[in-house]
C-alpha cells in the first residue's frame, strides 16, 4: 500500500543525495510523474479492493500537500497577525466574544457528520496565549478620537462565542417543520440550555483604551433583503448553524417515516434546497449527496430511491462562476451524475416554512419549490461593528462598503503607482493596438489615460476567503514590527513594502471522492510544476491534503485523521443530538 508513495520518498532522497536541497527542476518531473499517476486509478469495485485503496489514498495524502503548498500559513487575519506580532514591543490583547478559533471550510462535512464538531475549534489561550492576553467579550463600539472600545455594553449583553444571540435566546417563528432552528437536546432545547446560562453568565460592560486598534471582526451573511430568510433558512458560518443543520437532516428522515405521512408530505420533508453556488453551497450539496448515498440509503433505502431531492439554486449561469471555466463545466457534470439538480440562473424571491419561491432570470412567473431544510450560503456583509466603525471615521474616507481601508498603508511606489500595467502587461501588445487609435506606433497621454481607465474596470477587491485574510494578518503583523515610531501615523514616509497578495489557489470538494482544484491566478506554481486546474479523485487528494496540513494543531490534525477513517470503516452517525 505505501510502494507509490515511498516509491516518490526514494526518488526525492535519491535526487538529495549530491546537494543539500532540491531545485525546482528536479522536482517537476517527480511531482508531474506521480500526479499523472494519482489521475490514472480506476475505480475498485469490492470492499477489499476499496478498503486498500482508501488506506493507500489516506497516507499518501501528506506527501503531494507538502510538494504544492508549503509556505502557507493557517488561520484567518486575527490569529496570524497574533502569532507573528513581536509581544517584546507590544503589549498585545485580543478581544472576541468567541474563545476558539473555528476551521470554517470545514463545516461543510462537519453539518453531515463526515467530521465531528470538536475537531474544527481550537482553544485560542492555547494558540497565542502566554504571549497575547485574551478576553472574552464583546466589542460593540470604538471611538477612534479618544481611543477606547466599548464592550458589552449597559451590562446587558451576553457572551456570544461568536454565535448570532438571537438565534438563540429568541424562538424561532417557524413553527411545526422539521428544520426548526432550535436543536433538541436530550429533552431539552438548546434554546432553554443558554437562556440560562444568559441570566447566570451577563457581564459587566467596560472601556479599554488602545494605542493601535486592528478590527478584524470577519462578516456576517448577507440576506440581500430577502424575505423569510432569516425565520426559515440555515446559514453554515459558525458551528451552531453546522449542528442546526444536522439536526434538521436528521429530523426530515425520521419525520418522512411517519406512517401517517402522505407521499406529497414525504417528497417535501426530503426535498433539500441549498441556496447560493459559491464553494460553500457547493461543498455543502455534496457532503449531503454523500451522507444520503452512502450512509442514509442503508437505513432508509425506500425514501431515497423514491422520495429525497437535492437542489442548488444559483443566480449565475454557472456555478464556482468565480473559477475557471472548466472547473465549472466538471463540477456541472459531476452534480448531473450525483442527481444534485442545478437550477441556474434563478432568483430566489422568498423563504417561507414549507417552499421556496423563486424567479428564473427573464421571466415574471414566480414558481414554488416545496421542501423542508433550506441552506443559505449566497455571500457575506459587513458586520454592524465594521458599518459604524465607516459612519464614524466618514463615507469619504472609508468608501468600500465590504470593509475597512487604510490607503497610507496601501500606496505603491514606482510602478505600483499604476497597478492598472499589471493587469495589461499580460496582453500588453493586445493593448497597445487597441489604444494607439492613430497606429502611429506611440502613445499619446490621453490614449494612456485610456487604456489606463479600461483597466481599471477590471480590477476587483481581493476576495474575502481565509487566504486572503491570512496574508493580511501576517502583513500587518510585519508591519508593525518594522515601526520604530508607533505614535506616528504617517506610514508613507516610512518607506515600508506595500501588501501584494499571491494567490496560491482554490480548492472545493464536489462529493463522491472527488473535488477540483483551480489554480488560475497562480503563477508562480503553475510556472514551477506546470500545473493545470485538476479534478477527480487526484483533486480530492490534495483537497484531503492540504486540510489536513493547515489545521491549527497536531490536536486538531489528529482528529481530523481519525475522522476521515472513522468514516471509511463505520460511517457516519446520523442519530440527532
Amino acid at each position: 500500500m505505501l510502494s507509490r508513495s515511498v516509491s516518490l520518498l526514494q526518488q526525492l532522497a535519491k535526487t538529495n543525495n549530491s546537494r543539500r536541497y532540491l531545485s525546482l527542476k528536479q522536482l517537476n518531473p517527480i511531482i508531474n510523474r506521480n500526479l499523472a499517476w494519482f489521475s490514472g486509478q480506476s475505480t475498485k469495485k469490492t470492499f477489499g479492493e476499496r478498503l486498500k485503496r482508501r488506506l493507500k489514498n489516506f497516507l499518501i495524502v501528506t506527501v503531494i500537500g507538502f510538494g504544492t503548498y508549503y509556505g502557507f500559513t493557517t488561520g484567518w487575519g486575527a490569529v496570524p497577525l497574533l502569532k507573528h506580532i513581536d509581544t517584546e514591543k507590544y503589549e498585545a490583547v485580543c478581544v472576541s466574544p468567541r474563545n476558539y478559533f473555528l476551521m470554517t471550510p470545514l463545516l461543510p462535512p462537519v453539518s453531515v457528520g463526515t467530521v465531528e464538531t470538536r475537531t474544527v475549534i481550537e482553544s485560542i489561550r492555547s494558540l497565542i496565549e502566554p504571549r497575547v492576553k485574551y478576553v472574552e467579550a464583546h466589542c460593540v463600539s470604538v471611538d477612534p478620537k479618544a481611543k477606547v472600545i466599548s464592550c458589552n455594553t449597559d451590562g446587558e449583553q451576553p457572551v456570544s462565542r461568536g454565535d448570532d444571540v438571537k438565534t438563540i435566546l429568541i424562538p424561532s417563528r417557524r413553527a411545526g417543520g422539521s428544520s426548526s432552528r432550535i436543536i433538541k437536546d436530550s429533552g431539552e432545547s438548546i434554546h432553554s440550555f443558554f437562556l440560562n446560562i444568559y441570566l447566570a453568565r451577563v457581564r459587566p460592560s467596560f472601556d479599554m483604551k488602545y494605542d493601535i486598534l486592528v478590527v478584524s471582526v470577519g462578516s456576517e451573511n448577507n440576506t440581500f433583503n430577502t424575505p423569510g430568510i432569516e425565520e426559515h433558512a440555515h446559514f453554515l458560518k459558525e458551528v451552531l448553524d453546522a449542528r442546526r443543520i444536522r439536526s434538521a437532516i436528521s429530523d426530515a428522515f425520521e419525520s418522512a417515516m411517519t406512517p401517517t405521512q402522505t407521499p406529497a408530505k414525504r417528497k417535501r420533508l426530503l426535498h433539500f434546497v441549498v441556496v447560493g453556488g459559491g464553494p460553500t453551497g457547493v461543498e455543502f450539496a455534496a457532503e449531503l449527496a454523500d451522507l444520503v448515498r452512502e450512509d442514509l440509503q442503508i437505513y432508509f433505502p425506500r425514501l431515497v430511491a423514491n422520495d429525497v431531492k437535492i437542489a442548488l439554486i444559483e443566480a449565475l449561469d454557472h456555478i464556482l462562476s468565480m473559477r475557471d471555466k472548466q472547473i465549472s463545466d466538471y463540477t456541472e457534470r459531476h452534480f448531473h451524475r450525483e442527481n444534485i439538480d442545478v437550477l441556474m440562473n434563478t432568483f430566489v424571491k422568498e423563504v417561507k416554512q414549507h417552499e421556496v419561491v423563486v424567479q428564473l432570470k427573464g421571466s415574471d412567473e414566480l414558481k414554488s419549490i416545496p421542501c423542508s431544510v433550506v441552506v443559505w450560503a449566497t455571500g457575506i456583509k459587513p458586520r454592524a461593528l465594521t458599518n459604524k466603525l465607516r459612519e464614524i471615521i466618514g463615507f469619504d474616507i472609508q468608501s468600500n462598503r465590504m470593509g475597512l481601508t487604510y490607503r497610507s498603508i496601501f500606496t505603491r511606489k514606482k510602478i505600483t503607482e499604476f497597478p492598472q500595467l499589471e493587469i495589461i502587461s499580460k496582453s500588453i501588445e493586445k493593448a497597445f493596438e487597441e489604444a494607439d487609435k492613430d497606429k502611429s506606433g506611440t502613445l499619446t497621454l490621453a490614449e494612456l489615460h485610456s487604456a489606463l481607465g479600461k483597466a481599471d474596470t477590471k480590477i476587483r477587491a481581493l476576495p474575502a476567503t481565509a487566504q486572503v485574510a491570512s496574508q493580511e494578518g501576517s502583513f500587518v503583523a510585519d508591519l508593525l514590527n518594522q515601526l520604530k515610531d508607533t505614535q506616528s501615523n504617517n506610514y508613507e514616509q516610512k518607506n515600508l513594502k506595500s501588501f501584494r497578495y499571491k494567490h496560491m489557489g482554490s480548492l472545493a470538494y464536489v462529493g463522491g471522492d472527488e473535488a477540483v482544484v483551480d489554480f488560475t491566478g497562480s503563477k508562480p506554481i503553475l510556472d514551477m510544476f506546470n500545473l493545470k486546474p485538476l479534478s477527480g479523485r487526484s483533486a480530492a487528494y490534495l483537497w484531503k491534503s492540504f486540510y489536513l496540513t493547515e489545521m491549527f494543531t497536531g490536536r486538531t490534525k489528529t482528529l481530523l485523521a481519525f475522522d476521515w477513517v472513522r468514516t471509511q470503516f463505520f460511517g457516519r452517525d446520523i442519530s440527532r443530538y
